[in-house]
């Protein structure tokens, strides 16, 4: 039996992946890196940044990192933003423009990581940038022809519409002849089965108000009552009336909202609806003990908010139907509901004009879903 070699020492393959660092870093075309100081001003200018952004390293070092972002971002101190979100939560994502020395505009899809020492103490941060403008393009084409598959579901949406209509209908006089029943002489005979009929008329009643909204929406009947909204103070609202039910489970629930004022036209009504559903759904499938986040960010032209948990997560097979009416990733751990709620908040926040997505790195890795609204105003009325 032959010796195997001796294996080559652990200075050697430290030697060997520093050099592989700096090839990768001096050979990339796409990802820009750009590393902080704690006050947000560029340290060191790395990867592709030079050919990315046009800045030679000479001409940055020193600079706050807010040369890059945009004129309105900067008025919304999104830079500081960003380098407080990721030393609450570690690392911060977004997709936001930028702007290239000669002036020009990017669509960049980055990355902020809070870089802490061994004490614990925060040291800077790193930020890895890609451009994606061209991705961006594709996407909108891509949500133009979603748009038109979802016009070919009509009929299935009337369909639903008339169901959801014959279960009101019928939901009266059952609830009518349960209450005569509760109204006999001798009620104590009929307690259990009675119990048992009212609460299945509580449960197809909720069935079938899910139902009408998502059909009202699908037929193009959900209304609208726009108005000049302060966002943060809506979200604010919300994370209150969510606050006990985390609190129930002993979860942590925690708001990131930009320092400055974030306004915009929409329902406050439809608006709290769809972060309630993303906060309760967040604490239904997070277990004890976990974290949950809100967060609120200025991105180009839209306003995101990103709800982020440590629960049970998603794999890959149910992500992309998420949002699908009755889609539910853990059936038994539902509490009651229909797989309603998700598709309800992805008819409201088009209805807005926005988009809804999620994310998730796999069973037990927690999920994200992030809202886009744009800043202007949306059509008021039927949609």
């Amino acid at each position: 039996m032959m010796a195997r070699p001796p294996a080559p020492p652990t200075a050697s393959f430290e030697a060997l992946a520093e050099r592989l660092l700096q090839l990768f870093l001096a050979q990339t075309h796409e990802h820009a890196v750009a590393l902080l100081d704690v006050d947000g001003t560029i340290v060191g200018w790395r990867g592709a940044a030079e050919h990315v952004f046009g800045y030679r390293e000479a001409e940055v070092l020193g600079q706050p990192i807010s040369l890059i972002f945009t004129e309105e971002d900067v008025e919304r101190r999104t830079d500081r933003f960003e380098r407080l979100a990721a030393s609450v939560s570690g690392v911060e994502e977004d997709d936001r423009w930028h702007v290239r020395h000669d002036g020009t505009r990017i669509w960049l899809s980055g990355t902020i990581m809070a870089l802490r020492d061994e004490r614990n103490e925060l040291v800077g941060y790193g930020k890895i940038m890609r451009d994606r403008t061209d991705l961006r393009a594709r996407i909108e084409t891509l949500e133009h022809r979603i748009e038109e598959l979802e016009q070919s579901h009509r009929h299935k949406d009337v369909f639903f519409a008339r169901l959801s209509h014959e279960v009101r209908n019928s939901l009266a006089p059952l609830r009518n002849a349960a209450e005569l029943i509760r109204r006999t002489q001798n009620p104590a005979e009929l307690r259990f089965p009675l119990s048992l009929v009212q609460r299945q008329l509580e449960l197809l009643g909720r069935m079938a108000q899910d139902l009408t909204e998502v059909a009202r929406a699908a037929a193009g009947k959900l209304t609208l009552a726009v108005e000049r909204l302060d966002l943060n103070a809506q979200l604010q609202l919300c994370a209150e009336a969510s606050r006990a039910h985390a609190e129930g489970k002993q979860q942590e629930l925690q708001v990131l909202l930009p320092e400055t004022s974030v306004e915009l036209q929409a329902d406050p009504e439809r608006l709290q609806q769809v972060v309630f559903n993303l906060l309760d759904n967040a604490i239904k499938y997070t277990p004890e003990h976990g974290r949950i986040w809100l967060k609120l960010a200025i991105e180009g032209p839209d306003a995101v908010i990103r709800v982020r948990d440590t629960g049970r997560g998603m794999g890959p097979e149910l992500l992309p139907r998420v949002f699908d009416l009755f889609t539910q990733g853990a059936p038994d751990e539902a509490e009651g509901g229909f797989g309603v709620g998700l598709s309800l908040v992805k008819d409201l926040v088009h209805a807005h004009g926005g988009t809804v997505e999620v994310r998730s790195e796999g069973g037990g890795k927690g999920s994200e879903f992030t809202v886009r609204l744009p800043m202007r105003e949306p059509r008021p009325g039927a949609v």
